[in-house]
């Protein structure tokens, strides 16, 4: 079996969050996270506290750790190059809207909304895949950390349709009209300010 699917199965069996094991083997929960997601492996010294704690041997956790580390190893450089990806598709995305506006003379009274809903279609977008800088000061509420990623998705989601509401309604407003394009960005904000604070009550009260 893969190191990361065992360790997972371990932890689970025994009633474990990642906080909680990263605690009793003294690293951090990202350490814990990392290894279950295959994207790296425990050092020497972990890797027998692992072992200790689950009453197995080092062999029997990680019986071939030069092969699990080639995988842990592509599967970081997949992550990296996703990343990067996207990445340089929203800077292009970002360049080409500045160009459009730029060389249109209507979008220019609207340029200050495009360039926020763009910026909250990246911020939502980074928030989907659970990057939320605050996220540190949650730890205090009821939830684990591990469970923060569906929290985030809907945050981000909710962040990404009000950026997208920004950008539309600038478009109606300068193709039909501002009456118009105000009405879209009501809408959409109203929509993606309930998915972020139903998300903010969930989370608060441990229902992730």
């Amino acid at each position: 079996m893969d190191f990361a699917v065992l360790l997972k199965q371990l932890r689970t069996e025994r009633g474990l969050s990642q906080a909680a094991l990263a605690k009793e083997i003294f690293v951090s929960r990202s350490a814990v996270a990392k290894w279950e997601n295959g994207l790296g492996l425990p050092g020497e010294d972990s890797l027998h506290l692992l072992a200790e704690y689950f009453d197995m041997s080092p062999e029997e956790l990680l019986p071939n750790k030069t092969s699990a580390q080639e995988i842990t190893n592509k599967n970081q450089i997949i992550e990296d190059q996703n990343k990067l990806i996207i990445g340089f598709v929203c800077i292009i995305g970002l360049i080409l809207i500045l160009f459009g506006i730029a060389f249109s003379e209507p979008l220019r009274e609207c340029f200050s909304l495009i360039v926020l809903g763009v910026f909250c279609v990246i911020l939502g977008s980074f928030n989907i895949k659970g990057n939320i800088a605050s996220i540190h000061w949650y730890n205090r509420r009821k939830v684990t950390k591990e469970n923060q990623l569906p929290y985030c998705r809907l945050v981000g989601f909710g962040t990404v349709l009000i950026g997208v509401g920004m950008i539309i309604s600038a478009v109606i407003q300068v193709l039909i009209g501002i009456e118009e394009g105000a009405l879209v960005t009501v809408i959409f904000m109203a929509i993606g300010l309930c998915m972020i604070v139903y998300a903010q009550i969930k989370y608060n009260r441990g229902i992730f």
